[in-house]
Formats: C-alpha cells, structure tokens, sequence
C-alpha cells in the first residue's frame, strides 16, 4: 500500500490498491473510519474488511493516522478498498480543507454550526475538522452507512460525519475504549448520536446496555479463520502473543517462568510495546534469565508458523491500574482454532470461550505461581494438553465463523439504515 500523495502536500494521502474492480463501482459503499491503518495488533480489523469485500460489500476507509513502522500482515495485498489518510492537524487555509467544510456546511449548515460549537465546547476541533473531510466523501463516494472501530478518536470523527452527511453511524467497542478510566468518562459524549453499537463479547454487551440502556449493542464476535489443526508440540515453546502493555499481564509469564523447574519449559513471547525493555530487564536480573526470549512484532503468518511450533499458548490478562484490560483476546481464539491448549485468565470475556478444565486452563490474575502449576500440568500431560486443544478447537470453529460474524455485523447496519441512506 503504497499511498499517492495528492495535489497538497502534508493534506491527503490516499491508497487505491490495483485490484479493485470497476464493476464494485455500483455498490453504495461502506465507510471505515480508523484510528490508525493497517495495525499489526489489530488483524480482526484488516479481516473483517476482507470478509466484507468477500460478501460483496464495496468498502472505503479514512484514517487518522498511517501505519507505523512495523511488519505488516500479507493479508493486506487482498485487501482492494481505497484507503484514505487524513492530516493529522488540518488547517482551514489547506484548499482540500476548506473546500470540503464550505460544500459540507452548504449541505447542513444547521448541522455543521451545531456541531461546530459542541466541538468548540469540548476541544474537540480538530475532530470535527477531520470529520468535516470524511462528510465531504461520503456525500461524494455515495457513502450508505459509517463504521467505526473503538469508541474513541475514529468514533469521535465518524459520528460527526454521519451527523453532517445524514447517513447511519454504527461503532465496534472493544475494551480499553470501554474499561479504562479516561475513556471511560468520554463514552457517554462519544456515543451520543450514534445508531448503534456492536462488541466483541457478552460480558461487554451487559455492561454497555447497563451503562446506556436506550444505545442498541448486539453481540458481534471477531471472526476467526479456520486453521489446519495443529497437534501441540509436548516439547515445543509455550508462547505468548500480546502488545507489552500492563493488560496483557506478560510480567506475571516471567515471574512464572522463574519458578518452573530448570528445563521444564522455554517461553517465547512475540510483540512489542511500553514494557519492552522493563520485561528484557526482569528476565535477565530474575530467576527467569535463559527461560524467556523476546521475538519482537511478528506478521501474522510468522505467528502462525510460531503456532505450529508450540506447546501451549499462555495469555495472563489482568484488569491494568488505569482500569484497562481485554475484551475477548483474538490471539486466545486464533491459538484454540489451531486446536492449541491454552492458559488465560478469567478477566471480562476470557471464560465465554477459555472453560476451565474443558477448552483450557483458567488462573487467576497477577499469580505467578498457580499460572506457573498451570504450565507445568500440561507440560506432564501431553494427552490432557491436546484434548485441551481439540475442544477448544471445536468451540471456537462452532462460534466464530467469520462469514457469520460479517452477516451479524451486516444486519446491525441494515436494521439502523433509513431509506434512501446514503443518495
């Protein structure tokens, strides 16, 4: 995805990818509005647009930000939707700019001067700046129905357009926009206006319909692809996933790893983040130096070679100090569709799918010692281990189809869309 740099420096970039076809032309499109775009920790994201395209939908997507510097998944060569990179500080003397807030204004300027002074009211100018571009396309494109993920910046920015374009706008929460202490005082402001919410398990649907008990919220899991079954390696490394961020509870890993006995068992974590370097530390001054290797941000088809490789997949998650943490982890579903043990514990989503005992291990958070007795139980029990896995498998091939998720989330946008939408 190599973006062209329009006729204004530093205002839009935009990628079309090559395969996209002219007959998709004729499909009132779908508008994605992401924070950032791709992200290697978000493949649901980057799968669902592709199970979209292959359900027919003609998708675009506007993002805040570009990709960082890391690998990228090779997924994302399929992928045909135009992807559109907004400027991060647009200024009203930029012509792409203001051209797009005078034909938006002249549409609605009721609209445009209402939400203007809230966004005035809460500081939120550059947001509605940056929504103002995306009204301007979706009345350009044809633009039927607004989707955004997590309820933060990208809702922000995608409300405020389906406001100005008249259009429905439907938000996918997840966990830190819903749990953490910051995000969620602003939930309320993000989420007023809004058609309606899907997310990605059941303990998040009863607490978002406690919590706004008028907003639709329907259950929408992350689709998972099937994988060939994989027989987990008795020998092979336990292997953990996860962003090094407080939630994802990899401290706890290392701490457990220190107490296994001396060649029980390698572990090998993939990903990167804050914590990088405090985690390398506690390894190499710890009890754990010469058990724990950090691999670094890894694609998604090295992660599935590293799945195939493994014994078990161990994800410690913990409710964060900032209130912070999980909603329902993809690496624990894509690890058990491999038909992988896996240890996790028992924060908000986790035990829909981990059941103790039956397609995998529950501990309780921050224990290094009983997440430690939990390794090493399955590192003695190869057959246990494996029919851990089996189930596992079963349950999430059972509850997780990806073309059932796409026709979930494709009803949630029929059942809000009025007629006309998007002409």
């Amino acid at each position: 995805m190599k973006p062209d740099v329009l006729t204004e420096p530093d205002v839009l970039t935009e990628s079309a990818h090559p395969s996209v076809h002219v007959g998709s032309a004729s499909v009132e499109p779908v508008l994605y509005v992401l924070k950032r775009f791709p992200r290697l920790s978000e493949t649901f994201v980057l799968h669902e647009l592709l199970g979209l395209e292959a359900a027919g939908e003609r998708v675009l997507v506007d993002a805040l930000l570009p990709p960082e510097d890391e690998p990228r998944h090779p997924e994302l060569t399929a992928l045909r939707a135009s992807v559109r990179y907004l400027p991060r500080h647009p200024r009203w003397y930029q012509r792409a700019v203001a051209a797009a807030h005078i034909r938006t204004a002249g549409r609605s300027p009721l609209v445009w001067l209402r939400l203007a002074v809230q966004a005035r009211r809460h500081g939120q100018w550059r947001r509605f700046v940056q929504a103002g571009m995306v009204a301007d396309r979706i009345r350009t494109d044809g633009v039927r129905h607004v989707h955004a993920h997590f309820a933060t910046a990208a809702a922000e920015v995608a409300r405020d357009a389906a406001a100005l374009a008249r259009v429905p706008i439907t938000v996918t929460a997840h966990a830190k926009d819903v749990f953490e202490t910051a995000n969620a005082a602003q939930l309320p402001r993000r989420l007023r206006g809004v058609s309606a919410v899907v997310t990605v398990s059941r303990f998040n649907v009863e607490h978002l319909r406690n919590v706004f008990p008028s907003l639709p919220v329907t259950h929408v899991p992350n689709g998972i692809r099937p994988a060939p079954a994989s027989t987990p390696i008795p020998a092979g490394p336990v292997l953990c996933v996860a962003r090094l961020v407080p939630k994802k509870g990899v401290d706890v890993l290392v701490d457990a790893a220190g107490l296994l006995p001396a060649g029980a068992a390698q572990i090998e974590v993939i990903g990167g983040g804050p914590l990088a370097a405090d985690l390398v530390r506690r390894v190499e001054t710890g009890p754990a130096q010469g058990r724990v290797r950090f691999l670094g941000p890894q694609s998604s088809d090295e992660v599935d070679l590293a799945y195939r490789r493994c014994s078990m997949v161990v994800l410690p998650c913990r409710v964060a100090d900032d209130g912070d943490r999980d909603g329902l982890p993809t690496v624990l579903l894509e690890a058990m569709a491999h038909g992988l043990p896996v240890i996790s514990t028992d924060v908000v989503g986790i035990p829909e799918v981990v059941r103790h005992g039956e397609t995998g291990l529950i501990v309780p958070p921050d224990d290094p010692e009983a997440l430690a007795a939990a390794i090493a139980s399955l590192v003695a029990d190869p057959v246990f281990a494996q029919r851990l896995g089996s189930q596992g498998r079963d349950l999430v091939l059972r509850r997780f189809d990806p073309a059932c998720s796409i026709a979930a989330l494709r009803a949630v946008w029929s059942s809000v869309a009025p007629a006309g939408a998007g002409r």
